[in-house]
């Protein structure tokens, strides 16, 4: 399928594949595209241009002639990732929806910390032997400026809050409320999209399973979307409609569909 005009307005849908008269057969060629996903795209037209851009673009990409190559499922990926990060700040409906964490800042403090004390604790190109503790003896220990430790427990603590904001952020967008507690719903919707998130960076030293990335990869994507439709769509829906997934996802080994 060729790829789309978006021009100035955004993405503007899947294009139509002619047939052999050069007529267009349908707004929905025979490719990732289907009703459901026209549909989807619409809904977030309506909420944002930029995010409907960006799910198009990835359906674009999982789109291609089969089998379809490592560097689609990269740029699927990022789209839809960059998608759901900042969907719940667009939908506005969940109250008290928390931030993202700032993690680097901490970080560069705490090189710099580290930079200033090197004298004592040594250049942060050196490794630090760690000794095995004995059983029944005390941890072995050293002593530090506190200002490390305390730029060091910044860090802990930006991302510790940056997992809890991103599950909190996650329920918001899933359930339509902040739930701190485990739901099995919310979990696989962070499973899945956990799975499409590993797909970014290609070349980090890890042999990739094509056959098994075409195969995983759908499934993935099927519960991302089931929750956004749900959410953009039917709202009042939402619960049941979720749990419906749930109990599809239990079962989608028997309908993998690889592309």
């Amino acid at each position: 399928m060729g790829v789309p005009d978006r021009g100035a307005g955004g993405y503007d849908g899947p294009t139509a594949i002619p047939d052999e008269s050069g007529a267009p057969e349908s707004s929905v060629p025979q490719t990732f595209w289907n009703e459901e996903r026209v549909s989807l795209l619409e809904a977030l037209r309506r909420r944002s241009e930029l995010f409907a851009d960006l799910y198009g673009r990835a359906i674009d990409a999982l789109s291609e002639d089969p089998p379809v190559t490592h560097g689609a499922f990269v740029v699927a990926a990022h789209c839809i990732r960059d998608l759901v990060n900042a969907l719940p700040d667009v939908l506005d409906d969940v109250d008290a929806l928390p931030a993202r964490s700032d993690t680097s800042t901490p970080a560069q403090l705490l090189v710099q910390e580290w930079q200033v004390h090197q004298d004592v604790v040594g250049p942060l190109e050196q490794v630090i032997p760690v000794p095995s503790a004995v059983d029944g003896e005390a941890a072995p220990r050293m002593t530090v400026p506190v200002s490390i430790v305390e730029a060091a427990r910044r860090v802990a603590s930006a991302t510790h809050a940056g997992s809890m904001n991103a599950r909190r952020r996650h329920s918001a967008l899933v359930l339509g409320r902040v739930e701190t507690r485990e739901d099995a719903t919310v979990k696989l919707f962070r499973d899945s999209l956990r799975d499409i998130e590993r797909v970014r960076h290609p070349g980090r030293g890890r042999e990739v399973d094509m056959d098994d990335l075409r195969t995983k990869f759908p499934r993935a994507l099927q519960v991302v979307e089931g929750v956004l439709q749900s959410r953009l769509t039917n709202f009042f829906e939402t619960v049941d409609d979720l749990s419906d997934l749930l109990d599809a996802a239990n079962e989608r080994e028997d309908g993998a569909v690889d592309i």
